[in-house]
């Protein structure tokens, strides 16, 4: 028995950040992540403020909210964590920034 639990999976959980244009710089929660595209681990299924901003386009801020699929809600969850394999949570954001209006 002790085995089986040394052998379980667990539920890893990343967000993939994408832009257009690319290679815009990225904020989450208020901490740079880098440049788009971004894969980013986190752990809670809740809303995270997404800052992307990159010269010569308007600052993009949006608050997002990553769901969990039905196989990681209580007490589903209990179950997938002790399964012989991972189970991946992946979120993906894509953003289009839109070019600053020049004066």
């Amino acid at each position: 028995m002790a085995l089986a639990f040394c052998l379980s999976g667990c539920i890893r959980k990343t967000a993939t950040i994408t832009s257009d244009p690319p290679n815009a710089k990225v904020w989450v929660n208020g901490v740079y992540y880098g440049q788009t595209p971004i894969e980013m681990a986190y752990n809670w299924n809740w809303f995270y403020d997404i800052k992307l901003e990159k010269p010569g386009y308007e600052p993009l801020t949006v608050r997002e909210r990553f769901y969990a699929p039905l196989r990681h809600w209580v007490p589903f969850d209990f179950f997938t964590e002790i399964m012989p394999f991972r189970s991946h949570e992946r979120q993906w954001r894509h953003y289009v920034l839109t070019p600053k209006k020049e004066l």
